[in-house]
Formats: structure tokens, C-alpha cells, sequence
């Protein structure tokens, strides 16, 4: 069995892509997206804005939630647009008509990268995020005498399922964890077995050695965290390796 822990709606899309290519798999996801404490603001801080300003989306829940919240609102023509990866900058794209710019490396360090020639002396940069997260990306455009604000779009509320979610035919699950805080809450639900014998799909070098901390054992990373990754990924690995979903 697959479980999916990325919450909705990627998380069910990609459950749903794997059934339907005959891969058994479950969304499971770990933590539950509500409207964040501060994306009444965002209309207020966008129209603020200067076009010579920054503005900065690094998940695509930060997209669903203004969609889902201010379903009218419009991001300004006349700014400069970031995302955190492919997915988010193909939804930031339909909230704009300007052009969203993104790194290969779907990460804080491939922002940076991509950044690295940009001037932000003196220039707003504001961020659109979850409730947590890296401070690495505001805390070195700081140092580059950027004006960071920070601006709460969604908060993650875990979500409780029984002690036992996970406890049948572990030798043959696949977890996929997008995030730490994600992996960090899979603890709650795992046991020495899944750690000895299930394999864990991560998305970035972060998450690998977190897991590697918490003694997983059979660790895959792969090059994102979109599902188009993630579903190339699962059926190769599933097919090579002959996994028996019953």
C-alpha cells in the first residue's frame, strides 16, 4: 500500500492517479489546511506594493487557500513573482497576468539561486506561507537589505487518526513524506517496523536526513515534490520491484 500525506487537494490527486494505475494507494494526510491568521491582509499588502517589489509564494497550499478565501482577489500586474516550485508557480500563474518565475530546485536554496542576481536592496520582498516552515530564505534576504515581511496564507492542523492506522503489511507500505513537519508527525504512527521495513519517499536532501536521524532505514529521495515526480516515481519503483499490495 501507498499512503499519500500531503494534504488535499494534491495529496488525493495523486492517490487517485496511482489507483487508477492499478497501484494500491491511500491519502493518509497528516495535517488538515486552514485559512491562515493573516490572509485577511494580503489584498492590503499587495496593493502596497511597489513594482520594483517582491512577492514570494512557497507552497501551492499558500494558491488554494487565497482561491478557496479571497476568491476574488487578483494579484497586481506590475510586481515581480516567485514560487517555490513548478505547481505553485503554474497556480500563482492564474491569479496573474505576469510571469511567475521558478527554480529548478524546488527548495529555499534554489529560490536563492535564482535570486542571486537580483538587487533587493531596499526592496519589499513579501512571503506567502503556512504557519511554519525555514526561516533560511527571510533570513538571508535580510542579509541582502531586502524588506522581508512575512505573511501567514495557511496554518496546518494536525490531524489524529487510531495508534494502529499503519500497522498492517508494513514490509510491503510506501510512505511518502513531502515535508519534515510531515515526517515529524508520521513518528506518532510509526513503529520500529516501519523503520526496519517500509520505504519512505522523500522529496528533498532535508527531509532525507531527518529521516536518517530518526533511524529510517530504507530512504528514497527524489527530484521534487510535484506529482508528476511522484507518480513517474511510483511506477517505476513498484513495478522494478514487485511489491505485493494485497
Amino acid at each position: 500500500m501507498i499512503y499519500v500525506t500531503r494534504p488535499s487537494p494534491e495529496g488525493e490527486e495523486l492517490a487517485k492517479q496511482l489507483n487508477l494505475a492499478n497501484l494500491s494507494a491511500t491519502h493518509l494526510p497528516l495535517f488538515d489546511i486552514l485559512p491562515g491568521a493573516e490572509l485577511v491582509d494580503l489584498e492590503q499588502q499587495l496593493n502596497h506594493l511597489l513594482p520594483s517589489d517582491i512577492v514570494i509564494a512557497l507552497s501551492p497550499q499558500v494558491i488554494h487557500s487565497i482561491k478557496i478565501h479571497l476568491p476574488n482577489l487578483s494579484f497586481p500586474a506590475n510586481r515581480h513573482y516567485f514560487a517555490i516550485g513548478k505547481k505553485t508557480a503554474e497556480l500563482l500563474s492564474q491569479l496573474t497576468t505576469t510571469r511567475v518565475n521558478y527554480p529548478k530546485q524546488e527548495n529555499s536554496e534554489g529560490l536563492l539561486a535564482l535570486l542571486k542576481s537580483t538587487t533587493l536592496t531596499h526592496r519589499t520582498v513579501l512571503i506567502l506561507r503556512g504557519n511554519s516552515g525555514r526561516n533560511l530564505l527571510a533570513n538571508t534576504l535580510i542579509t541582502q537589505q531586502a524588506q522581508v515581511k512575512i505573511l501567514e496564507c495557511y496554518y496546518r492542523k494536525p490531524i489524529t487518526y487510531c495508534d494502529n492506522i499503519l500497522a498492517n503489511n508494513i514490509k510491503n507500505q510506501i510512505i511518502i513524506i513531502t515535508s519534515v513537519e510531515h515526517l515529524m508527525r508520521l513518528e506518532i504512527y510509526c513503529q520500529i517496523q516501519h523503520k526496519q521495513q517500509a520505504k519512505l519517499i522523500v522529496t528533498s536532501e532535508r527531509i532525507f536526513k531527518k529521516a536518517q536521524q530518526l533511524n529510517w532505514q530504507n530512504i528514497l529521495q527524489i527530484a521534487g515534490a510535484n506529482n508528476q515526480i511522484l507518480f513517474k516515481t511510483m511506477l517505476t519503483l513498484c513495478h522494478n520491484a514487485n511489491i505485493n499490495f494485497e
